[in-house]
This record gives C-alpha cells, sequence and structure tokens, in this order.
C-alpha cells in the first residue's frame, strides 16, 4: 500500500501549528509549531494594519513562507489533502482574497469604500493556486465562515464543543491574542472578538514565551513558595522548582529548565501575586531567570479585562445574567493549560462558572477532521448556513467601552473592585456574581493538541530578516535603541528588520524617533528582495 499523508494546519494570531497524518491508518505522523506569526503586530488588527497598507501580497508572501516553512518541517512527502482554519482575517490572509471588507463594519461603510465582501463558504482550492509547496495538484480544503466577521475557528469552537446539540445555555471562548467568544441563549448564538492582546499568550511580557517545550505554565503554591509547572518536549506538564518568589532562593531544583513563561504561567502569577500580595512588586522571581515585572503584571491584567468586559457585554446583549450560564467551554491552548480555577477566580471566566470544559485547540482538531473525513466540509457548511448570530461588535459597544474602562481604571489607576461592582450597578448592568467554590472541571485530554503523533514536536524558526537602507540617516542609532522587541539592527549602512519579531504599525517608534525623518517602515517591504 502506497503511503498518503494528509496535513492539518491552524493559522492562529500568535502563531501556526500543523500535523501531519496517515490517510491509510488516520495515525498522527508529526507535529510542528511557530512561537511567533510571520507579520508584524501582535494581534489580528495588527496583521489587518499591515495588509491595508504594506499590501495583501506581501502579507500573503509572508504568510506563505512561513507555512511552507512548518510544512516542510512535519517530514512527509506524498501529501494528498491539507485542511487549514484560522479567523477570517487569517484565512483570507492565507486565500489572498479581499479583506478590506474586514476592516469596515456595516453595509454603508462598504458602500462609501466601493467594496464588494467575497465569498467565505466551504471550499476546496489546489495548492499550486496559492503558493504551498506540496504538490501542484494537492486539495486544500478551507472551512467556512459562520458570517464574514465570524469565522472558521468560531465555527471549530461551536463544533468540537458540540454545545450547539446541548439544551443548555453555554459561553464558549478560545483564550488567544483575539479572543473568539459565542455565548448560546435559548439555541441563539451571541459572538464577539475581543482583542486581549498578546500578554494573554506570553508575548509582550519580558520573559513570555507561546507554549511550548521548556516553558512555565502552570504555579501552584507550597505552603509560602512557589511551584513551577514546565511543558516538557511532549507537552505534558511536569514539576520545575520550588522558588521563593520574592527573593527568587531556590528551595528544591526541578528536573527540567525554564526558558520562558506562557500565558497560563502569567495567569497562575498573576492569581497568586494577588493571594500573597505582590502584586506592587518591582520584579516576581520564578525560575532560571524568568520573572514577571510591573510591566508584565499590568498587560495581563489589561488583557484579563477584555475578557470580562466581553462576557459582560454578551450577557448585556443577549439578556441573561452570567450565573444562568450552564456551562464554560475553554478553548485553545491557553485556555487548555491555565488552572480553571484561577481563571475563574480573576476574571478570565464568569465567577459563577460551575460546569467547565478545557477542550484544547479547536481549530486544529477540525482542519484534522476534515483531513480525515472531507465529506465533513459540507456538513461544516450546513451547520454555518443554519446558525442564527448575532455579532457585537466590541469595538462600537457602549457597554463594552464603559465596562472595559472600568478595568483599565483597576488595573492602570489602582480602582479598588468594590468602586468598580458599583460602577456596573450606576450604569444599570448587572452585578458580578460570587466566586463558584466548586466547580466541576472537566479536561477532555491530557494536552491541547491531543495526539502529537510518533514523533518529537518541532518548534519551527520562521525568522524573516528584511534589509534596507535610508537616504540622509545620521546613523544616530535611535531607531534601533528604541525598538521594544530588539526588531531592527544596523548592519554597515543598512538596516536589518525582523518582520517577526517587529511590533508593526501599531508600533512604529523607529518612525518616530527618527530625528532625521529618514526612516521609512514601508521601504522594508518596497525594496527588499527577499519577496
Amino acid at each position: 500500500m502506497n503511503e498518503e499523508f494528509g496535513i492539518a494546519i491552524d493559522i492562529g494570531t500568535s502563531g501556526i501549528r500543523a500535523q501531519s497524518y496517515d490517510l491509510n491508518t488516520n495515525k498522527t505522523i508529526s507535529t510542528a509549531i511557530t512561537l511567533r506569526h510571520p507579520l508584524p503586530g501582535a494581534n489580528v488588527v495588527d496583521h489587518l494594519h499591515f495588509a491595508l497598507e504594506i499590501g495583501v501580497d506581501e502579507a500573503h508572501t509572508l504568510l506563505m513562507r512561513a507555512i511552507n516553512k512548518v510544512i516542510s518541517n512535519l517530514d512527509i512527502e506524498n501529501i494528498r489533502k491539507i485542511a487549514v482554519c484560522g479567523n477570517p482575517i487569517q484565512l483570507s490572509l492565507f486565500n489572498n482574497i479581499e479583506i478590506r471588507d474586514l476592516a469596515f463594519w456595516g453595509e454603508n461603510a462598504l458602500k462609501e469604500q466601493n467594496i464588494t465582501p467575497p465569498s467565505r463558504k466551504s471550499k476546496v482550492i489546489k495548492s499550486s493556486e496559492i503558493g504551498l509547496d506540496a504538490g501542484d495538484d494537492v486539495d486544500v480544503y478551507i472551512p467556512p465562515a459562520i458570517k464574514h466577521e465570524i469565522g472558521a475557528d468560531a465555527l471549530a469552537m461551536l463544533y468540537k464543543s458540540d454545545a450547539l446539540n446541548k439544551n443548555e445555555d453555554s459561553l464558549i471562548i478560545d483564550f488567544g491574542t483575539n479572543a473568539e467568544m459565542a455565548l448560546i441563549v435559548e439555541g441563539e448564538v451571541y459572538t464577539a472578538s475581543a482583542a486581549a492582546g498578546p500578554a494573554i499568550e506570553g508575548q509582550t511580557i519580558e520573559k513570555g514565551r507561546l507554549a511550548s517545550p521548556n516553558t512555565i505554565c502552570d504555579i501552584e503554591k507550597e505552603n509560602e513558595y512557589w511551584r513551577m509547572k514546565i511543558l516538557d518536549d511532549e507537552l505534558f506538564t511536569c514539576d520545575g522548582d520550588l522558588i521563593n518568589p520574592k527573593t527568587g532562593e531556590v528551595i528544591e531544583k526541578g528536573v527540567f529548565e525554564a526558558k520562558g513563561i506562557t500565558g497560563t504561567g502569567v495567569i497562575a502569577a498573576f492569581s497568586l501575586a494577588i493571594d500573597d500580595g505582590l502584586m506592587n512588586n518591582d520584579k516576581i522571581y520564578l525560575q532560571d531567570d524568568v520573572y514577571l515585572t510591573k510591566d508584565d503584571i499590568s498587560n495581563i491584567g489589561k488583557a484579563l479585562g477584555a475578557f470580562r468586559a466581553g462576557e459582560l457585554t454578551l450577557a448585556e446583549s443577549s439578556d441573561i445574567y452570567l450565573d444562568e450560564i450552564d456551562s464554560v467551554y475553554m478553548a485553545g491552548a491557553s485556555g487548555f493549560y491555565v488552572d480553571a480555577k484561577k481563571s475563574l477566580k480573576i476574571g478570565q471566566i464568569p465567577p459563577s462558572s460551575a460546569e467547565i470544559y478545557q477542550i484544547g485547540n479547536t481549530s486544529l482538531a477540525m482542519a484534522k477532521d476534515i483531513v480525515l473525513n472531507p465529506k465533513l466540509l459540507d456538513e461544516l457548511q450546513e451547520i454555518a448556513d443554519n446558525i442564527e448570530s448575532n455579532h457585537i461588535m466590541l469595538a462600537t459597544s457602549e457597554i463594552f467601552e464603559k465596562i472595559y474602562s472600568l478595568e483599565l481604571a483597576m488595573y492602570e489607576q489602582g480602582m479598588p473592585f468594590s468602586t468598580y461592582k458599583q460602577w456596573l450597578l450606576k450604569y444599570g448592568f448587572q452585578d458580578l456574581p460570587p466566586i463558584e467554590e466548586n466547580p466541576e472541571i472537566h479536561k477532555l485530554f491530557e494536552r491541547d493538541i491531543a495526539d502529537s503523533g510518533e514523533n518529537p514536536i518541532k518548534t519551527v524558526d520562521i525568522s524573516n530578516t528584511m534589509t534596507t537602507q535610508f537616504d540622509n540617516c545620521i546613523y544616530c542609532m535611535e531607531c534601533v535603541n528604541n525598538c521594544p522587541e530588539n526588531a531592527l539592527s544596523l548592519d554597515g549602512e543598512k538596516f536589518n528588520l525582523r518582520s517577526d519579531l517587529c511590533s508593526g504599525l501599531g508600533c512604529l517608534r523607529c518612525v518616530r524617533n527618527c530625528m532625521q525623518n529618514a526612516f521609512k517602515y514601508n521601504q522594508f517591504y518596497e525594496k527588499s528582495d527577499d519577496l
């Protein structure tokens, strides 16, 4: 029997995950992941802005180059099928189709801009049409969006949780940089997307990394000390060092070295810091020179605030109280590895959550289902067509604006939580219910990617360096010295930019700090021979 293989790909805002499968046996062969997204920026808005300003073709080229690197690291040949899942922006960049409709809200705005939204229904295309290095005649399966702004990733949450087939009111959240939320009330679906920011996945945290081997994914209290929990090479959780978080003293050495901390680890540290009165410390010590700063704590607080404000906005919009929600589903790597009780305590999920399911990477899981059963694509389109969905645009929601302003007041100005609750009532919103003491927590798998395959997980380097020179530059180094991500460097008279490290058009400190007005960000892409 000839070996034939399929590939499932999840294009997330913070990185890419892919798996290969033996189509004769349905066995998982290998898994490859990236620790960053190839496009500059920390969230989908940054990626959309980049594509609009620099060009969709350039954004598509950067994305495909990274995906091709990931595919090559799966170490297989004779690829016959590929399925890809992600949010509308990522799948539009993958397809290299119109993306401007995702930047404007409402039919009138689209008419004014003369934009015709493309179809985002399910489809099958050939790999050669979009630049995939997998063979010219390989079928690429793309699942449907529910609406143009509610993507295949949201459909994956609903499908893999099976919440649509249950007679209960449920809240489903994908715990990523762009937190997709779906609230099902009496069979009707209310959706929203909260730009929680990269801190939730360990980015913009000084020692942060995406979930990967040798990262701190959780922390447990042992007397007055903290026990680090480290991901091993297969993404299983193992004991790390026992640490005094105030001094960094190692009380007991663990087996695994820590190279960084994930968003789930940061959330655990955030929760324990509240309990131990460490929120105002200049530094919270963890393991192997991994630590949290005051800025880190502030960033994760604002990210958590986006979750709570989004959940409250959905509840207010659907006329349901948070304590009336029967079950909560936590999707994505962050939603899987985080301690659900800590999430409940610090407001990442509703405090009254009594039935909690941690279901892992639903986007990759649905892509796998499609690869192994391509007929599922038609079923998914039918599900998408039948969903009665109400999308709440948080960017224009007065409810969200008011609630998130309270969150910012807590984490930036030190407003007491009691005052926060008083303001909720003044605005006419529901009060936050008390914290559930004994929630039922169901972890459906041992890790967020249930089966990583026969081979060790590979972490793929997708670094991409763009090079250019600027007229009138005096080489004062202000641009390089003010780059917050160390994405910029100078080699002789040429500037090098790592696109995967760059914070993108939402930052531009390089441009603002150029005394000669010589620094032209777009020039890296206009003149680069790499694209």
